[in-house]
């Protein structure tokens, strides 16, 4: 008897960054074998959140500080993080790369005061402050008999 195995085999999708003559460039390759260029991009299994917001900010990325992008960058993966959980300082990383920038990975506890920052901010996955309001309100009016807010 022929034996077969059905199972597809391993595939690995990257995000490749990097900054040449021309400016930045992102790359994301996948499983199939094809490449594309974006500004802005996140993949994985739970990355919809951040690709979102990523869309909502992306040209406005131009001529931030580096501070900002950091931030940026990191109330997107804030989204992306499963259940309950939290971005940590053990679950999280930054990569950055630049113009006259030696690749650097902010991790541990150079990373730490960027997601005090994000704390101190709400920890939100980068919705804009009309929307947390609009939030908050829809919240506070809630028609709960034990003046309870609703779960939206």
């Amino acid at each position: 008897t022929t034996q077969t195995y059905v199972r597809r085999p391993y595939g690995v999708g990257l995000l490749i960054a990097g900054y040449d003559t021309n400016g930045p460039h992102l790359y994301q390759t996948c499983p199939s074998g094809n490449v594309y260029e974006y500004y802005a991009s996140a993949i994985g299994a739970r990355s919809q959140s951040g690709r979102t917001y990523l869309e909502k900010i992306y040209q406005n990325l131009d001529g931030m500080s580096k501070d900002d992008l950091i931030m940026n960058a990191l109330r997107a993966l804030s989204g992306c993080v499963s259940g309950d959980g939290e971005l940590t300082k053990e679950n999280g990383s930054v990569a950055i790369v630049g113009k006259d920038e030696k690749y650097t990975l902010l991790e541990g506890d150079e990373l730490q005061p960027y997601l005090d920052r994000l704390e101190l901010e709400g920890g939100n996955n980068g919705g804009d402050d009309e929307e947390e309001e609009q939030e908050e309100e829809e919240e506070s009016s809630g028609d709960d008999e034990d003046g309870e807010p609703m779960d939206l």
